[in-house]
């Protein structure tokens, strides 16, 4: 029987333009680089150049290449390897040295990264047929994810796949997405079911303001 393939929400699309920011997030306890490359692929790097251990979120995108902030190696997108050091223009690059790489995709406006092995399936190939979603936006909760666990099921949200809950609020049918930023705060990145209709779309972010307070902030 083969594995269940856990993919996790990362950021949404929209947060990775072709401009080449280079975002540093955290993914299951994962320090992670994620950055568009000119081909408009979106590469999920760990989080290292294996030169000297800077962090990669903190080098500038050339094209297909990312290159480290602090001796300016290249490592090209996909593979990971290292294909230009400036310091060293005649010399052949040793062919080891590679960034460590994770499979991403963009499935419902949104990057989702896997952290195991090879990625032999989409978000969404548990589900075959489902109606696409309607990314709708990210919320910051200042909690940790046990406590918004907590909140989401006594807010009458259920479990629906790895770090994922289905609901409703003000009409609509809902799927979140938690993501554990950091040890006291997550993001939750919200889809609907059904796109929502410009007389009610302010009704629904105000119930969705209203769910972060409550998640944030749980009766005792």
């Amino acid at each position: 029987m083969r594995a269940s393939v856990i993919w996790h929400p990362a950021l949404p699309s929209p947060a990775l333009p072709s401009a080449g920011t280079v975002h540093a997030i955290r993914v299951a306890g994962q320090a992670l680089a994620l950055w568009r490359s000119a081909t408009g692929q979106v590469q999920a790097w760990e989080d290292r150049c294996p030169h000297r251990g800077v962090a990669l979120s903190l080098g500038r995108v050339l094209g297909d290449r990312l290159a480290c902030a602090y001796h300016g190696w290249e490592y090209a997108e996909g593979s990971g390897r290292c294909v230009a050091i400036p310091a060293m223009p005649h010399q052949p690059v040793p062919g080891k040295v590679c960034v460590k790489t994770y499979a991403a995709v963009e499935r419902q406006g949104m990057v989702w990264v896997r952290l195991d092995g090879e990625a032999t399936a989409s978000p969404a190939d548990d589900s075959p047929g489902e109606a696409p979603l309607r990314f709708l936006r990210s919320i910051a909760v200042a909690a940790p994810r046990s406590t918004i666990d907590t909140g989401l099921a006594a807010q009458g949200f259920s479990p629906a796949g790895p770090c994922q809950w289905r609901g409703q609020k003000a009409g609509h049918v809902l799927r979140l997405w938690v993501l554990d930023a950091a040890t006291d705060w997550c993001l939750l990145h919200v889809a609907s079911e059904a796109t929502p209709s410009d007389a009610n779309t302010g009704e629904l972010f105000n119930a969705l303001r209203i769910l972060r307070d409550r998640l944030a902030h749980p009766r005792s």
